[in-house]
């Protein structure tokens, strides 16, 4: 309700203005934005849809159909002689892609980075103790 009742409010804050609109978690904005072309090729041709989070609704000629995907959209619009492009789904998912690096890959330190590290350090402060003391 709360949304409804700001869209048409033309309101600006130090000469920007101020859009509301859904918040929506990352995994449902890159599922609609696979639904973008097809979203334009319907509305090029006066075609009826609407697009219910991760769905899209098709008010086609021969009755409603409700898509789960834009892949199965596509498919559909493409057995009905539409000519329909990438559906945006191909992005690769980087989330996954991270999971199963770190589930398939064996991780392991590689030599002795920490170790390195911290007798660098003790030889910088021990060198800062002789600095100082000699300066006294």
């Amino acid at each position: 309700m709360v949304l409804k009742k700001a869209w048409p409010k033309k309101i600006v804050v130090e000469g920007w203005p101020l859009i509301f609109d859904h918040d929506y978690a990352t995994e449902v904005v890159q599922k609609r934005k696979a639904y973008s072309g097809i979203k334009k090729l319907l509305k090029e041709r006066g075609i009826r849809f609407q697009t219910p989070l991760t769905k899209m609704r098709i008010h086609w000629d021969d009755g409603l159909k409700l898509y789960g995907s834009a892949q199965e959209a596509a498919c559909d619009m493409r057995k009905r002689g539409f000519s329909v492009g990438p559906t945006g789904s191909t992005a690769p998912d980087h989330e996954a892609t991270l999971e199963s690096l770190h589930q398939g890959l064996p991780w392991q330190r590689v030599g002795e980075r920490r170790d390195g590290t911290a007798r660098r350090k003790e030889e910088k402060l021990q060198e800062f103790e002789r600095f100082t003391q000699d300066s006294e």
